[in-house]
């Protein structure tokens, strides 16, 4: 599913880029160029990324010191 359409980045793009360290919006935003342009999908795209992270965690995922504060934020914005 598109998440943001301005850059046509789908869920399978952010999960992607947790794989290869994305755990917060900046870093979406860096990568992808999520919410650089209109921010509509800001909520969808915070959503995804929580799940992604939920989901790397799952799978005995320990995050990087940068990261360690930003899974539970994005665990608890849900």
């Amino acid at each position: 599913m598109y998440i943001c359409i301005c850059n046509a980045v789908t869920e399978k793009h952010i999960e992607q880029a947790v794989e290869h360290g994305a755990c917060r919006m900046r870093d979406l935003r860096q990568q992808l160029g999520v919410t650089a342009d209109c921010t509509c999908c800001a909520e969808s795209a915070r959503r995804c990324l929580a799940t992604a992270l939920e989901n790397r965690a799952g799978r005995s995922w320990t995050p990087v010191p940068a990261c360690a504060g930003s899974v539970a934020l994005a665990l608890e914005a849900t």
